[in-house]
Order: C-alpha cells, then structure tokens, then sequence
C-alpha cells in the first residue's frame, strides 16, 4: 500500500489522517506459517522537514497460523501501535529509519514489523490443548490412541533405550 505524502512535504508540520487497507504476505516465523488477514491502518502523518515523514497509527488484523501442540490452524486478533519515520537519505547511524522515494511512502514494512512484535510465542487452539500423541501422531483432542496403554513402544530411539538402560558400551 503507497500512501501519498505530497501535501506534506510541501507544507512541514501540518497533520494529515489516513485509513488504508494493507495485503501482507504470508510469512514464517519461528518456523511456522504466518498470515495477517484483514490489515486496516488508521492515522496520521506529517513532514518534519529534511524529507522526513513522521508516521504515527494503530493497525489491526487477525494473525493465522497453526496450534504449536496440535497444528490444527488458529486465528488470533492483534493489535498494533506503529510509530516510524520516514527519510529519503537511509542513514547507517539509524538503522530503524524507512525509505521512500518522491512522496509516496511504502506502508507494508512498518505495519509488518509492527505486527509481528505482538505476536504471542505461541499459538494455541485452546489452553488445554492435548496436542499430538508422540508415537502415532493421532490428534488427543479429536479422540485417543492405544499406543501408549502399557506394552513397549517401539520407536527409532528404542534401540538407544536399551543401550542406556542395560549400561552397555558403545
């Protein structure tokens, strides 16, 4: 999404409000699938002189990616404050400032980096979450194995089970 900051450079120090809607694309995050849906910014901007922008707004979406303990999908709301500055020159000294070029500012990077600041750790289903059985992989919130009801359970470690169990030498 541009946004046109034309009016403000000519005229330093007047406030200007803006609402747009932003796509973002998804993304992984800790490897997980992010996606921000329905992305709407509200706010303001003005020229602080020297071409640069200040840009101060709130940003709202919903955050889908999967259950971290059952990976069935999971949508969050989240809300964000988003204060950035715009410059023309990139200045190596400050590594937190935004490009633009002629008067149209790039909104996707500050809203990106804004969201993705409030996400949770983790995303969960629900708090109690059973998540997946180790051994088959079946979802314990949809019903329950016989894989773990006494018996040994063979997996690939088995074999370092018995190794580290009956003290043997490698």
């Amino acid at each position: 999404m541009s946004l046109d900051v034309s009016r403000a450079l000519k005229n330093p120090g007047q406030v200007f409000s803006f609402q747009a809607d932003v796509d973002l694309p998804e993304m992984e995050v800790l490897s997980d699938p992010v996606r921000f849906d329905g992305v709407r910014v509200e706010g303001e901007f003005f020229c602080t002189g020297d071409h640069r922008v200040s840009l101060r707004a709130h940003a709202g979406a919903t955050a889908v990616s999967r259950c971290s303990r059952c990976l069935e999908p999971v949508s969050v709301p989240i809300q964000a404050e988003i204060d950035a500055l715009y410059a023309k020159q990139p200045d190596p000294e400050d590594p937190d400032l935004y490009s633009f070029e002629a008067s149209t500012l790039e909104l996707e990077d500050a809203v990106r980096d804004a969201l993705l600041l409030e996400l949770p750790m983790q995303f969960f289903c629900s708090p109690d979450c059973k998540g997946l059985c180790p051994v088959c992989g079946v979802n314990l919130n949809k019903g329950s194995c016989t894989c773990q009801e006494g018996g040994e359970v063979i997996t690939p470690f088995s074999a370092l089970k018995s190794i580290v169990l009956n003290d043997e030498e490698v």
